[in-house]
């Protein structure tokens, strides 16, 4: 898939999140919120994904409104964390 070009793909070995399936995280850099998504089924997932990420990455601050986010999105979210630098 077509990824923005500030986007890196990067594996690791394990999310320890064994009953959400397939796992990704999403993050930014220190002042943008970090998110981890499951219940992906590997390739079959990677347009879905794609737009997830591309849909993040066009954010300032990582909060994509809720309506613009896919249902797999919306439904899958394991974890919300909040920047390490939090505006004031």
């Amino acid at each position: 898939s077509d990824l923005p070009d500030n986007v890196t793909i990067k594996g690791v070995e394990c999310f320890s999140n064994c009953d959400f399936g397939c796992s990704i995280t999403v993050r930014g850099g220190d002042e943008r919120w970090t998110y981890v998504y499951g219940n992906f089924t590997g390739s079959d997932d990677a347009e879905l994904v794609a737009d997830g990420i591309t849909k993040y990455a066009a954010t300032a601050d990582g909060l994509v409104p809720w309506r613009e986010r896919s249902i797999h999105f919306r439904k899958n979210c394991i974890a919300r964390i909040p920047p390490l630098e939090i505006p004031e």
